[in-house]
């Protein structure tokens, strides 16, 4: 899966945050775009018209999985902030069509903020 943002200006790591408070740096694309790269494993739910995520990756309940993108102020050493790329609109059409065409299930997140209002993420191939 990845998802974009537009970079901002500050002495912070930002990236892909695991369950175990650790961030993954994100990759600058040629148009300045920060891309985060991470791997979730899907699995059966209660509801079969959506997967469970696992893995370092996923955060939240079964219901309400999460990613989050994580600001991280190097200095200070701790969060600035951190944004939830909800994956509760991936749906098992989604997964198998990027099994199948070994594409990412891909979000952009540009110009989302700390408390932002839009709850989900729209989720697409890449």
């Amino acid at each position: 899966m990845t998802t974009f943002l537009r970079p901002i200006r500050s002495t912070c790591l930002i990236g892909s945050a695991y369950t175990k408070q650790e961030i993954v740096a994100g990759r600058r694309q040629p148009n300045r775009v920060l891309a985060f790269d991470f791997s979730l494993k899907v699995k059966k739910g209660k509801d079969p018209k959506y997967p469970v995520f696992t893995g370092r990756f996923a955060s939240g309940p079964p219901d309400d999985r999460f990613v989050y993108l994580s600001w991280w102020a190097i200095k200070r050493g701790d969060y600035i902030n951190r944004v939830k790329a909800r994956l509760a609109t991936v749906d098992w059409k989604t997964v198998r069509a990027s099994q199948e065409k070994n594409r990412p299930i891909t979000a952009d997140m540009t110009g989302w903020i700390p408390g932002d209002a839009r709850k989900h993420v729209t989720w697409y191939l890449g």
